[in-house]
């Protein structure tokens, strides 16, 4: 197998990178053969989708400073995190751990490194559709692949390997399951991420400093090219993955979405019944139906006899004919967001595994959840039904 490296001039906003490229490659000598495998830089394919934002331009909410002074970030950068991440998982000073795309990538995949002086570099909008793009101008009746990649680190290693965002004409993962191993026996889990372990390849051509590499061919790759196969990069669910899932508790940052419904819950407490510890706490559940239901706690001299404030809201809704809920918001007046107690987080996880659960104190300190990441292993109705 071999690697080549496409020098080019410095890809710029509005640039045509393909024509950077097809410039790159005729003046190392370069040109595609039949079966040859183009890697290209995700930081060439953002600038080419013009995926750079002047920071100045960044105006930072709330949110975003009272993060970025959590993880000790640029204010500008965590607006920009907050905006491109499905979902924060948490971070350490300076980096935050986000879901994005699918994929698992520090600060969202926001870059500085080659990017102008005050510049950032976001996450390709669309790594797929841009590697058919690239395809589909370059191969020219050749069979050829493209991939979209960009590098990463792996929990408790140092250093950085490749992962493929978006490809084209290849597998990008070849299942191995029932091949035999050394002794006969059959493998039973193994799959070959072919996509990223090239782009590992590549990129110890390609480089991450002021190389001026932003893409590589591989040729006589052990790799089956096929023309006009286009396959997404498959994924896994957050709770499948079993880094995610062994370490994977929440609560998790706030990262927006429920204002309303956090409004909604601190109305709600100004209604609570609390005369005897005077701990005044609201909710406010969202149906999936759109509709909310509020509610304050309900205490009484007996104390068996309390009524928290997210079980009053549940009764409500149920009272009204919803059984399926899509967040709940809670805020009291405590030192950190409150948090549902056990007999609500069993009482949550009845109608649902997925249920959000915003925790807010009166600060507005804010914290999220979902009800099994407070209640992993809930007892279930099914466990009462009868076997055989």
């Amino acid at each position: 197998m071999e690697v080549f490296g496409i020098k080019t001039d410095l890809i710029g906003i509005g640039d045509d990178m393909v024509e950077a490229l097809e410039r790159g490659m005729k003046e190392s000598g370069l040109a595609l053969e039949d079966g040859d495998i183009l890697v290209v830089s995700e930081s060439a394919v953002a600038t080419w989708e013009r995926r750079v934002i002047n920071l100045e331009d960044v105006k930072p909410g709330r949110l975003a400073c009272d993060l970025a002074a959590r993880y000790s970030k640029d204010p500008r950068d965590m607006e920009l995190i907050l905006r491109e991440a499905d979902e924060i998982v948490g971070g350490i000073p300076g980096v935050v751990l986000t879901m994005n795309k699918g994929f698992l990538y520090p600060n969202a995949g926001i870059d500085h490194s080659n990017a102008p002086s005050g510049y950032v570099v976001l996450f390709p909008a669309d790594p797929q559709r841009s590697a058919s793009v690239i395809h589909d101008r370059l191969a020219q009746g050749k069979r050829i692949g493209v991939i979209v990649g960009d590098s990463r680190t792996h929990p408790l290693r140092l250093g950085c390997v490749g992962v493929a965002l978006g490809c084209v004409g290849i597998e990008p993962v070849e299942d191995a399951r029932g091949q035999m191993d050394l002794y006969g026996r059959p493998l039973m889990i193994t799959r070959k991420a072919v996509a990223d372990n090239l782009v590992s390849a590549a990129q110890i051509v390609m480089g991450e400093g002021d190389e001026g590499i932003p893409a590589a061919i591989i040729r006589n790759a052990p790799v089956r090219v096929e023309e006009g196969l286009k396959c997404e990069i498959p994924g896994i669910p957050p709770n499948e993955c079993m880094y995610i899932g062994a370490l994977r508790s929440g609560p998790h940052p706030y990262t927006g979405s429920y204002d309303k419904l956090i409004e909604e819950a601190t109305n709600a407490r100004e209604n609570a019944y609390a005369p005897y510890s005077n701990f005044k706490v609201g909710a406010a559940l969202l149906g999936k139906s759109g509709r909310i239901y509020s509610a304050g706690n309900i205490e009484n001299a007996s104390s068996g006899a309390d009524i928290c404030a997210e079980r009053a809201a549940i009764a409500k809704a149920v009272a009204s004919g919803e059984k399926e809920f899509e967040a709940v918001a809670l805020i009291g007046d405590t030192p950190t967001p409150v948090s549902p107690c056990g007999i609500c987080r069993q009482m949550l996880s009845e109608f649902g595994d997925d249920i959000k659960v915003i925790m807010v104190n009166l600060k507005g300190d804010a914290a999220m959840a979902n009800i099994t990441e407070l209640l992993p292993g809930a007892f279930k109705g099914s466990f009462l039904k009868k076997q055989g």
